[in-house]
């Protein structure tokens, strides 16, 4: 089970899960979201998360703040969007907003019928010169028939967002600014279960339960670093796998204390042992940082003790291990359960050095990667020629 996103629709929800591409059974919000029922928020028409423990739902002219950790309506709730969210009045979106989504760089958007406008974050109020006119700057949304209006939309964590209308969607690229081509296409058939869940023809709002504070994976040994690690930057969410040249964990350990090259988690398949050393909200320190800042691109990075050159050989039950480490971490940030890459050994890295990514590809890659595939680690070819089928599936 991977991180999950909640679609919204007439009284009820589903849990769409990222990580198995599927969706569960319906339930009816009252009873299930505490405190939205009561405050008159069962059909709620936008939701955003603004990752620090809060959730944002958008009902008419009012807005209920959610406590992610709780589980329930912060007390207090509703109030008035108006005089609460500095612009919104001013841009005639008071009264009511159609989406919301946080863009993941400091920026939150509110759509309203044919407009939109930028929300800064950090400052608490809408940027100048808003509202703005969805034609002409989103590109592909016009072309696509929802320049007249977005239902509902969220991002994705891996550098995509998702708009909604209708009984249509598209994937919007971040970094490029632009739909994807081949959109729009219909939820049903698309979205495991939604059609299925009556969520087919409408989805009336999204939003994703990150709440970018703390997170220590339940079961794992805690062990904090010695040395704080980068904040992350605002780019897709990615893991990589590293492997510590070295039979024990001990030993492992004690060089990063002598180094301060820390990865997230260190872990020992012949003993099961999961150490942890950063939050998976805060970036490691095991990346060089040659060519860019590689440790602050929200990279969950796993220290597997092991020789990379042994890696093809590894029996099953160590694959096993590492896949259940995988999964609990994809259960708790939105890294997508897939790499794309080819994992080589020592000769094939040294005669494939297109296998490495650039600068570019690694700011837009989202997954699951080696050391060998990061750029500037020119002398790295770990894990090896590791069974990432076997680990992601």
């Amino acid at each position: 089970m991977g991180t999950g996103v909640y679609f919204f629709h007439a009284g009820q929800y589903v849990r769409y899960d990222r990580g198995d591409d599927a969706s569960g059974d319906p339930n009816p919000v009252a009873g299930n979201w505490h405190g939205l029922a009561e405050a008159g928020f069962s059909q709620p028409d936008a939701a955003v998360n603004l990752e620090a423990g809060k959730l944002y739902f958008f009902q008419g002219a009012q807005y209920a703040r959610y406590d992610v950790a709780a589980d329930a309506v912060d007390s207090g709730y509703p109030l008035a969007s108006a005089g609460n969210w500095p612009g919104l009045n001013e841009a005639g979106f008071a009264s009511g907003v159609d989406a919301a989504v946080n863009w993941g760089n400091g920026k939150l958007f509110f759509f309203k019928g044919p407009n939109y406008l930028r929300y800064d974050i950090a400052t608490d109020a809408s940027d100048s010169g808003y509202p703005l006119a969805v034609a002409g700057n989103w590109p592909g949304l016009s072309e696509a028939g929802f320049a007249s209006g977005v239902d509902a939309a969220v991002n994705w964590g891996n550098g995509k967002a998702f708009f909604f209308n209708g009984s249509n969607y598209l994937r919007y690229d971040i970094a490029a600014d632009g739909t994807e081509s081949g959109y729009p296409l219909a939820i049903a058939g698309n979205w495991p279960g939604l059609n299925e869940a009556g969520f087919g023809a409408s989805v009336r709002a999204v939003v994703d339960l990150f709440d970018g504070r703390d997170v220590w994976l339940p079961n794992a040994e805690r062990m904090p670093a010695t040395k704080a690690g980068p904040e992350y930057l605002p780019l897709p969410w990615r893991g990589v796998l590293h492997t510590t040249e070295g039979p024990t964990i001990d030993g492992a350990l004690q060089q990063f204390r002598a180094t301060n090259f820390w990865p997230t988690l260190t872990i020992e398949p012949n003993t099961f042992r999961v150490v942890q050393h950063y939050s998976l909200s805060a970036g490691a320190r095991a990346l060089s940082d040659a060519a860019t800042p590689e440790n602050a691109a929200r990279c969950v990075q796993i220290e597997i003790v092991g020789s990379a050159a042994e890696t093809p050989n590894w029996a099953p039950e160590k694959l096993a291990f590492i896949r259940e480490v995988v999964r609990d971490i994809d259960s708790l940030v939105p890294i997508p359960r897939a790499s794309g890459l080819t994992f080589l050994d020592a000769a094939g890295v040294s005669s494939h050095p297109g296998n490495r990514m650039s600068v570019a590809d690694w700011n837009r890659f989202s997954g699951w990667c080696g050391h060998q595939h990061v750029p500037g680690e020119l002398s790295r070819w770990d894990p090896g020629a590791i069974d990432i089928a076997t680990i992601l599936g």
